[in-house]
């Protein structure tokens, strides 16, 4: 899933913190290289651009690409740009994957794909000829992001699984339409059914290795916490949404209610989702968080909050019992407004926007602001025969990676302060305001600000960091359940790595500096030592 204000390519502020735990001493830690290579081990590669999205390299039919991982849809869509050895196509299998802001058309393929050690002699994926020229999907090709890699779960909303059942009746055509988890895992049927998910941040200078994807393993650091983790089920079997139990800003609760039916009185649905870049609340939330800090005011035009850049909101969610703190640096954004204006200003808008359609499926949407908080694990749960009958309900388990209230703020104002140092002096309301005015005169003052954005700056944000915040923020997700998703990478590329390990069966920026690549993968061989509930099989 995706907002637009994710693809806007906005770079967070997201300076150095120190992580609360080690990370795998075997994993792959994060370093530039001065090309786009593979590794000679069959490794796949990942890249993460300024916080926006997190993706891997694939091989399909003998070509390489770079697509989103997301949790959030369940496909493996491309529009390629090099040709792919396709072993089948279904005829006439023409799909339309229609998103809010884009969409992308074609037929339903067949081809080998190679991914983080693994090859898929027959996966199936949404071979796209077409794609709308919508701003979203333009510029994710034009920085060559081809695709989407969904890691959902995979049993429900699978268009492309949908037309080989269509086509073949269910038992045939559920094994042939699988996605890519679900053939990954029915090669590998003797680890853990789950992913674990830990969404790094490009410029913090916390060191490499940061960013990881762990398919049917814990990271080594990490697996007491995990086994010392409740699993927090989700409230459907088709998607990973939880209740949210409490939210408290600087330690004052914050009244929730909840549009889905059935949710229980004081408690919110939050889906949990890597696909999209920030935290998406209604709007009420998101000015019950602005509104308490001292200074900050709500421009209506643009409906966007300005803040004070040393003001850390200490922002706190209550998830099965357990409280998650997202840092500070994840709530407020800086922007350079030069060179159009020798100004900095802090606003709101890609850390927490408004979840501005109806939906009776859930309330917040809790993207990369709050997961770069938590080590994340996705258990796909197990299902009957049949894809539908549910043995063991698919969970999520959160381990937080906060070093508490005060260290964060601490760390927070540091890292802050020495960011402003190298800016220009921070923007009064009068002086902020008056660019509003400017801003907003007429289109083509709009239009020449956008190109001046496009120029960048020291800290990669920009006056288009503040013109789009603050004029055409409106966010739009795209759909659930099986919609594919889309990230605007940020104005520069930085390399991490996403540990990726084998598995067990499932049913289911505009770049200017290309001296950044994707960092090799691999996948790690499962310990036999470990165990939990979380080894259950799916679709056994």
């Amino acid at each position: 899933m995706l907002s637009a204000s994710a693809m806007q390519g906005h770079p967070h502020d997201h300076t150095s913190r120190t992580p609360s735990f080690l990370l795998s001493p075997r994993g792959l830690k994060m370093r530039p290289m001065l090309t786009t290579t593979s590794s000679s081990d069959g490794s796949t590669a990942n890249l993460n651009n300024f916080d926006l999205s997190y993706q891997a390299n694939i091989t399909l039919g003998g070509s390489e690409f770079t697509v989103v991982i997301d949790t959030g849809s369940s496909d493996l869509v491309l529009l390629p740009d090099l040709p792919i050895e396709t072993t089948s196509v279904i005829p006439d299998s023409q799909i339309n994957d229609t998103y809010g802001v884009g969409w992308f058309a074609g037929s339903v393929a067949v081809a080998t794909l190679e991914f983080g050690g693994h090859t898929v002699k027959s996966q199936a994926f949404l071979n796209a000829t077409s794609a709308s020229d919508a701003p979203a999907v333009s510029d994710m090709l034009s920085v060559g992001i081809r695709g989407i890699l969904g890691i959902e779960l995979s049993t429900f909303g699978s268009l492309v699984q949908e037309s080989f059942i269509s086509r073949y009746g269910f038992q045939k055509g559920e094994k042939m339409g699988r996605t890519v988890l679900a053939n990954i895992f029915d090669q590998n049927a003797d680890l853990g059914n789950f992913t674990v998910i830990r969404l790094g941040r490009s410029d913090d200078g916390e060191g490499p290795g940061e960013s990881y994807l762990d398919v049917g393993e814990y990271p080594e650091d990490l697996k007491d916490h995990f086994a010392n983790t409740s699993s927090i089920e989700t409230i459907r079997s088709t998607d990973f949404s939880i209740f949210v139990d409490a939210l408290t800003v600087n330690e004052k609760k914050v009244s929730l209610k909840s549009a889905v039916r059935g949710t229980p009185s004081g408690k919110t649905v939050a889906n949990l989702d890597t696909g999209t870049s920030v935290a998406l609340v209604t709007k009420d939330i998101r000015d019950a968080i602005y509104s308490s800090i001292p200074g900050a005011w709500f421009s209506d035009i643009q409906d966007i909050w300005v803040v004070p850049c040393l003001t850390g909101l200490n922002i706190t969610f209550t998830i099965g019992g357990q409280e998650f703190h997202v840092h500070p640096l994840d709530v407020v954004d800086v922007n350079d407004l030069r060179p159009q204006y020798n100004f900095t200003t802090c606003t709101s808008s890609s850390s927490i926007g408004v979840l501005d359609f109806d939906t009776s499926q859930f309330d917040f949407i809790l993207g990369d602001t709050f997961l770069r908080n938590t080590v994340t694990s996705y258990y796909y749960g197990d299902f009957g025969a049949n894809g539908t009958d549910v043995i063991k309900s698919p969970s999520v388990k959160l381990v937080s990676t906060s070093n508490g209230v005060d260290a964060d703020y601490s760390d927070f104002l540091t890292r802050r302060r020495q960011n402003l140092a190298s800016l220009p002096p921070e923007a009064t309301k009068a002086q902020a305001q008056k660019i509003i005015a400017e801003t907003q005169s007429n289109n083509s003052d709009v239009s020449t600000a956008k190109e001046l954005a496009s120029s960048g700056s020291s800290s990669g944000n920009s006056y288009q960091a503040l013109l789009d915040k603050l004029n055409t923020y409106a966010p739009v997700v795209f759909g659930l359940l099986g919609a594919i998703f889309v990230v605007l990478i940020g104005l520069l590329g930085v390399g991490i790595a996403l540990c990726i390990r084998r598995s067990r069966t499932v049913g289911t920026v505009r770049t200017v500096n290309p001296l950044y690549s994707p960092v090799p993968l691999r996948f790690k061989e499962p310990e036999s030592e470990y165990k939990d509930e979380e080894n259950v099989r799916y679709g056994q």
